[in-house]
């Protein structure tokens, strides 16, 4: 399912987004060539805003930083990447993991947070 909300998706060529994938554009998001995204997966670039104890959360809006998807990424099944974060090229997250950080380039990360693991070689 995509979704823009106001904003805008871009999907590079040759990807592969699985069933019950969930892509939102609030922010922005932008997903590079040769990228594999799993099933289950939310792509969530907005935040709501909860500072403020004597409002809402509702009240208070949300922030949206946008999501970058760089080339030859690959996002296993049931992961979150949370609005702001770029997941360099090459990068690998694991199944089940948030993302809620940059992730560099050819770093696995796994977890929730997610953190890096290893590299890939």
């Amino acid at each position: 399912m995509i979704m823009t909300y106001g904003g805008n998706i871009s999907i590079g060529s040759n990807c592969s987004i699985n069933p019950y994938t969930i892509i939102y554009g609030h922010g922005g998001t932008k997903i590079g060539n040769n990228v594999l995204i799993a099933g289950h997966c939310m792509i969530i670039p907005n935040n709501h805003v909860y500072k403020d104890r004597s409002k809402t959360i509702w009240e208070q809006g949300n922030i949206s930083k946008g999501i970058n998807i760089e080339d030859d990424v690959w996002i296993a099944h049931n992961c979150s990447i949370l609005d702001g974060v770029t997941l360099e090229k090459g990068s690998v997250v694991a199944a089940g993991a948030v993302v809620n950080k940059n992730v560099p380039a050819y770093a696995v990360v796994a977890g929730v947070p997610a953190k890096i693991i290893k590299y890939r070689v």
